[in-house]
């Protein structure tokens, strides 16, 4: 029996101070490759994904990462509040029509904040999303929703008001600059969140999440140098609670923050 069989018998949860062990590193670093949740450190998605054994290889576009987290995820959780309340605000000033939810799962959040915005019926909130996700969320889109609909390529969405991305920008071998070139033209607003952000310097690295895939992480000012140079200002920033985790890799235990934030278009700005 593996290691990381042992400690599953043992149900190590039960046991006083795990959390905080867990959230060291510690233990990932003990039991191994296979039970922890971040580990190695690589300049390319490509990279990383060559480092595992081809029979664990896998992609996002996975029917079995389909039904993972939904009912969390489509609640409104304290990090989506910053922007809830700036869409809030758009719709009263009649600047938000389309959303391109980029990453976004079944509709997730559309079905989160939908009841707090009060869509009108011409309103577009665009999934962008792997094949796999977007099967399930049309399946799944009761008759009397007309707002949300479904797209496996960014170039097929229509012109947007805000750009979403919650937990998607560390999934894709993009930058944010390309991403939004792929865009009809450019928002007026960008919400970024659940954003992986190192102290030190960008790189990507491997999460274990039912399968091993790879994540990245951005540098710094990477965020900020992408903002500036696509016109945007910084509208918002927040910190995510209990998100914060801990990368393994031969250069130690790196601690990695999770951030959000809101930009507007300069030009557009009053």
């Amino acid at each position: 029996m593996s290691m990381t069989g042992v400690l599953t018998r043992l149900n190590l949860s039960t046991f006083p101070g795990y959390k905080q062990l867990r959230q060291s590193g510690v233990l990932d670093f003990v039991v191994g490759k296979e039970f922890g949740h971040y580990r190695g450190r690589f300049n390319t998605s490509e990279e990383a994904t060559n480092s595992l054994p081809a029979q664990r290889r896998a992609t996002y576009d996975n029917e079995s990462l389909v039904s993972i987290g939904i009912e969390s995820y489509s609640t409104i959780h304290p990090f989506d509040w910053p922007i809830l309340t700036f869409c809030q605000k758009l719709m009263r000033e009649n600047h938000l029509h389309a959303v391109t939810d980029f990453g976004g799962h079944i509709g997730v959040k559309f079905y989160a904040f939908k009841e707090m915005l009060d869509l009108p019926e011409d309103f577009r909130w665009q999934i962008v999303d792997v094949p796999a996700m977007v099967r399930e969320g049309r399946r799944r889109v009761p008759p009397e929703v007309h707002s949300l609909c479904f797209y496996e390529h960014v170039e097929e969405t229509e012109a947007c008001d805000a750009l979403l991305c919650s937990g998607s920008l560390q999934y894709v071998d993009w930058s944010i600059e390309e991403l939004i070139d792929r865009l009809p033209r450019k928002p007026y607003m960008i919400f970024l969140n659940k954003v992986p952000v190192s102290a030190s310097e960008g790189f990507f690295t491997l999460e274990t999440f039912v399968k091993t895939l790879p994540c990245r992480i951005f540098g710094p000012d990477e965020l900020k140098t992408a903002r500036q140079h696509l016109g945007y200002k910084l509208a918002a920033s927040w910190p995510i609670p209990n998100r914060d985790f801990v990368v393994l890799s031969s250069k130690g235990m790196e601690k990695v923050q999770m951030v959000g934030e809101a930009w507007v278009l300069q030009a557009m700005s009053v």
